[in-house]
């Protein structure tokens, strides 16, 4: 009887140790995986990437003075972002960030703290110019979103407001809810 008592209470015992070793195994696997999606598979530093349309000309252009790329949910991150966005028949928009993301598919960049977008005339002398926060890129439709507070110089105005939509194709802004307008007197 003591020997069966024995073998029983040896057998719950290892058991009992069985069941924590796997709980242990599955816990460091856990803990592995999800390094994995939280710790980057490469970086670069001052980086340089060009798109190209399907006729081979020029997309956009995208700097950076770190990147890192997660394969856990396909983003990459950026450190001061600066885009330069070719239109056709249009002079370049440049976009300047202090961060920034970018989806797997490369087709939306989030843009995280102060942004600037602006384009120069054809001399190479500021347009326009819009400076806000939090800007969403969507680089296949030529597009730029922001729901923060935005101020926007030209030549000859200032406008002030919350949320623009910038159409990237046709040069044309929204301001949402618009704010104040102020125009430069021009002598007449």
């Amino acid at each position: 009887m003591k020997e069966r008592i024995f073998i029983l209470t040896v057998l719950i015992c290892l058991t009992l140790v069985s069941a924590w070793l796997l709980n242990q195994l599955d816990r460091q696997e856990s803990e592995f995986e999800s390094s994995l999606h939280h710790d980057p598979d490469y970086y670069m530093e001052d980086f340089v990437s060009h798109s190209m349309n399907a006729d081979g000309t020029l997309k956009h252009k995208v700097r950076a003075v770190y990147m890192a790329h997660y394969p856990g949910n396909d983003t990459t991150e950026l450190y001061s972002p600066e885009m330069e966005i070719f239109r056709q028949d249009n002079v370049p928009l440049f976009i300047k960030a202090e961060k920034g993301w970018v989806t797997g598919e490369n087709d939306i960049v989030l843009l995280q703290g102060k942004v600037r977008m602006w384009e120069v005339d054809k001399n190479g002398v500021t347009d326009m110019q819009v400076d806000t926060t939090d800007v969403r890129v969507l680089l296949s439709d030529e597009y730029a979103e922001t729901d923060q507070y935005a101020t926007i110089i030209s030549k000859g105005s200032t406008i002030t407001g919350t949320g623009v939509r910038a159409h990237f194709r046709d040069g044309r802004l929204e301001v949402l809810n618009h704010e104040k307008t102020i125009i430069k007197k021009s002598g007449i």
